[in-house]
């Protein structure tokens, strides 16, 4: 139920002004549907109340939809990068994008260049201005000059011949300013004019009015049509309004959140369809208002300083999602779902929460949200979907069409997954998005994704050269079980992914080496779970191989036919297809004998728990982790792939099933008798793979049934490489309050731990402390949360290494702690440029700070690191002078906050904080030659 008082909507200009300042805060009302019947009525020549009947001919069923475009944050923009955005706007059927202008001459520039761009896609896509009175001048003359500029472009969208024109505010012309602009321009003019509610009548020039806060919900509660009822009521087929999914803002000067819950996206396009006959304009805003969180286009470099909480949350999944509503708006019926999707997404941590680091106040309207992770599934036809976060999930029968489903968020990783007639269609865990209880800093943005359905397909490859020398490559796609010297296993050829940059694996890359063998890229890749080579010299690292629509699914090792450049007798992928390996947990080799019974030699630390039966209840999937149908299915395979987990089912020849929990959806985790487990495997028919709704379960120790999960201790022995520099330092206890971690930067719990890994995690902190066997904690001091930093009896520290047996690491609340005694040191601050002052790896996250960026790049054999723009982390062994990159700049450019730790500066746009490792003489490079050595001071 609405209030009777009038609602205030505060919005942002996400106007850029030189360089990433923004503009006045706008004060936008929306009212709220008075108390009495709003049943519309018809005047007596037909209209609604307000319309001017020579424009009701725009009204003949066809429908526009326009997205509203902040030129200002777009100010590196070519026309490339506008023509982009265009096609994309136009493939999910949007007519023209609005182009919000304020008056810097910049502008200008680039509004010329989105019209060329626009005619050079043959004027199939439109544009339209709207001009932005929080930031220019009401000048009615400068605004005569701008509009017939571009009044009779090509390019142009008009509404019956006249040039359409827009604003978000403008009363300051009152209606005499906008009749002289329209009998100026012959326009058609649409403003979004804030407080002319009961007052249209005093407007008559307005030929539509733009609702501008109709998108969002202006308290606690879901959004529905009243303030379109209530508008319509007033103006008839003159308004026009709005669709958005979130509003967010975290500005010391703006600092609110608007209710996005209950699908607020979904909803309000169904909406806008259940009305579309009183409606003929719909905008969404925006494209690019990173600031207020209620972008629909791709992140990008041109996003403002301090817009912390939008940087690493993409909403681009939900305009893809948004297609099949516009189709629905504009031709009044839901076209047909052709492809399985779901769509996703959750904030990243409790509304009530409260941050570490953060200078800020919690927004209002905190309290408005729950802690749900949203989920739209479009299916073709019938199946369960499950979804989890953390410990936090459930299984849905979901029918063909589009189902809404919800969960409580939990710390942790999200996986969403579709299943079909037993099949796995749909398995996805981003791994850039993590659910924590106790963030740095407050953000309630939302991380959208979206996980699609895709058939196994045959990727472009390229023709291996002939070498002499060089491997036959098998026809079976069987995983080769010979373990590494790094620990890894093969897993076999896997094709890459079909969307964005199609990388199945999303960690570093490391391309263009010509020493490059699947050994090398498992120790560049020793921090992860997989290592894939690909084309000879390439080169990914990850903990996921279902990103960017991969599947993950093994095919034929025929498929991965490139020699490696380093090591022509082995195989290196082909062409966007990865030679996979992955880590063997154990730590050793495995050792896997032919045998038909249920308790033969295990490959990753697993043992048999025995046959156990599916549960009776939902999919009646006993796990409900990952899940995976192969050919060359085993035991030992179905162990590899469960190597997170504490169980490993394989069930029916060919099908493997992971989780922490065998008694899901009715199951009872007991074992029964060994014969009901009677069906050979696809990868060896002398061993059994379960049977029809029944597991043959492999369980991490010794179980005893019923989803229990057992503590294990590993004696597999892990000497690791030893990182130089670290000393011990002795057994140090943890703090006494707060978190009581006494190192608080990086964190890591691995199962082979041991100091020698951890040291090398930590390799760019001046610390580094193993605990409870398998944690490792990074810092450059000890004395965090009340921990003192004193070195206490080393019999505190008596945990057996994870890694190790023979090595101690830390206890319960005890680091064994190692320091080195350089850190890397400041540099200074550099200009970037597209070409990049550092030209290894990078890595981008949102809990960026200086700690992790050295961390990375010394992990990574590199003596240069350099944070830029909030989030991101480039490492090299030299500076690159060229494109405008490599000058040395005032260190006042370098201003923008870490994502992880605001109290430190990691660069800004194009300017980069520079750190070097201890003895690294600074040198920048031009071309191919080095020019004068500036010393580090």
């Amino acid at each position: 139920m609405y209030p009777p008082a009038l609602f205030r909507f505060f919005i942002l200009s996400a106007f850029l002004l030189n360089h990433l300042v923004w503009a006045s805060l706008r004060d936008v009302p929306v009212k709220p549907r008075a108390g009495r019947n709003f049943l519309l009525s018809r005047n007596a020549t037909g209209g609604y109340p307000g319309d001017d009947l020579s424009e009701l001919h725009k009204r003949d069923g066809q429908k526009y939809v326009f997205m509203h475009v902040i030129v200002g944050s777009n100010y590196s923009y070519s026309q490339s990068d506008w023509t982009a955005d265009f096609q994309r706007m136009q493939s999910k059927g949007v007519d023209a994008a609005a182009l919000n202008i304020g008056s810097d001459a910049f502008q200008q520039d680039h509004v010329a260049s989105a019209y060329a761009a626009a005619q050079a896609m043959g004027n199939t896509f439109k544009l339209f201005l709207s001009f932005d009175f929080t930031a220019m001048g009401c000048n009615v003359d400068d605004l005569v000059s701008r509009t017939n500029q571009y009044a009779n472009h090509p390019s142009q969208f008009k509404v019956n011949g006249k040039p359409m024109i827009s604003s978000f505010q403008g009363d300051c012309l009152g209606d005499s300013g906008w009749s002289n602009l329209k009998s100026r321009t012959n326009g058609y003019v649409m403003p979004f004019i804030s407080g002319l509610e009961n007052q249209f009548g005093s407007w008559p020039s307005l030929d539509s009015w733009l609702c501008w806060g109709c998108a969002w919900p202006q308290g606690d509660y879901d959004k529905t049509t009243q303030d379109d009822e209530y508008y319509i009521n007033q103006l008839g087929s003159r308004f026009a309004t709005t669709v958005s999914g979130w509003m967010f803002s975290h500005y010391n000067g703006k600092n609110l959140y608007l209710r996005g819950d209950d699908w607020l996206i979904n909803n309000r396009w169904e909406q806008l369809v259940s009305i579309r006959d009183q409606i003929t304009f719909v905008e969404m805003p925006t494209w690019n208002d990173f600031g207020e969180s209620d972008y629909f286009g791709p992140l990008t470099s041109n996003m403002p300083a301090g817009t912390t909480w939008a940087t690493g949350f993409p909403h681009d999944a939900w305009f893809d999602m948004s297609a099949y509503y516009i189709s629905a708006y504009k031709t009044g019926s839901y076209p047909q779902i052709t492809q399985d999707v779901i769509y996703y997404w959750a904030r990243p941590h409790p509304a009530s929460a409260t941050p570490s680091a953060d200078p800020i106040a919690k927004p209002s309207g905190w309290d408005w949200t729950e802690d749900s992770l949203w989920a739209a599934v479009f299916a073709t036809s019938p199946g369960t979907v499950s979804l989890q976060c953390g410990s936090s999930s459930q299984t849905f029968n979901v029918q063909a069409g589009v189902s809404k489903l919800k969960i409580p968020l939990s710390p942790g990783k999200i996986t969403v997954q579709m299943v079909k007639n037993g099949a796995t269609v749909i398995n996805q865990t981003p791994n850039d998005f993590t659910f924590v209880s106790n963030p740095t800093i407050y953000n309630l943005n939302v991380y959208v994704g979206s996980a699609q359905a895709s058939g196994q397909s045959n990727p472009t490859t390229t023709q291996a050269r002939t070498t002499e020398g060089a491997r036959t490559a098998s026809s079976s796609s069987q995983p080769t079980t010979t373990a590494s010297d790094n620990g890894f296993i093969s897993l076999g050829c896997v094709a890459e992914g079909t969307t964005g940059s199609r990388r199945a694996l999303t960690g570093p890359s490391f391309t263009g080496r010509q020493d490059m063998t699947p050994q090398v890229c498992e120790s560049l890749c020793s921090g992860f779970q997989y290592a894939g080579v690909e084309y000879g010299t390439e080169c990914y690292c990850g903990n996921s191989l279902t990103n960017n629509g991969a599947t993950g699914g093994v095919i034929s090792s025929s498929n991965c036919n490139v020699p490696c450049a380093g090591d022509p007798s082995q195989m290196c992928g082909a062409g966007w297809t990865l030679s996979v390996y992955t880590k063997n947990q154990s730590g050793g080799g495995p050792t896997i004998t032919s045998t038909a019974t249920q308790t033969g030699p295990t490959p990753t630390g697993f043992t048999s728990l025995g046959c156990v039966a599916e549960g009776t209840t939902g999919p009646r999937r006993a796990l409900t982790g990952a899940s995976f149908t192969r050919s060359d299915m085993t035991p030992q395979v179905c162990q590899s792939l469960c190597a997170n987990f504490q169980y490993a089912g394989v069930e029916y020849g060919d099908e493997c099933y992971c989780g922490n929990s065998l008694t899901n959806n009715g199951a009872t985790g007991n074992v029964i008798p060994s014969s009901n487990c009677n069906v050979p495997c696809a990868g060896d028919s002398s061993q059994m793979c379960g049977a029809g709704w029944i597991l043959s379960v492999y369980t991490r120790g010794q179980s005893g049934g019923g989803g229990s999960s057992p503590t294990t201790t590993s004696t597999a022995t892990q000497t690791g490489p030893t990182a130089t520099g670290f000393t011990s330092l002795g057994c140090v206890a943890e703090g006494t309050t707060g978190s009581r971690r006494a190192l608080t930067g990086l964190s890591f719990t691995r199962s082979d731990m041991t100091p020698q890994v951890c040291q090398n995690l930590c390799a760019g902190f001046k610390y580094a402390g193993v605990e409870y066997g398998d944690e490792c904690y990074c810092g450059n001091s000890l004395t965090n949360n009340g921990a003192t930093g004193a070195v206490i009896s080393s019999s505190t520290c008596n945990t057996q290494c994870a890694g190790d047996s023979s090595q101690v690491c830390g206890g319960g609340w005890a680091l064994s702690v190692y320091t080195q005694d350089q850190s890397w040191t400041s540099a200074g601050c550099y200009t970037d440029a597209s070409v990049r002052l550092l030209n290894g790896p990078m890595t981008s996250q949102t809990g960026m700070t200086t700690e992790t960026c050295v961390a990375f790049c010394s992990s990574q054999g590199y003596s240069i690191a350099g944070t830029e723009y909030g989030t991101q982390c480039y490492c090299g062994n030299q500076l690159s002078k060229a494109g405008g990159a490599g000058s040395l700049a005032s260190s006042g450019d370098c201003n923008m906050p870490c994502g992880g730790n605001p109290s430190q500066t990691c660069g800004a746009g194009w300017r980069v904080n520079v750190y070097t490792k201890p003895g690294t003489s600074l040198k920048r490079h031009l071309n191919t030659r080095f020019i004068r050595a500036i010393d580090v001071v």
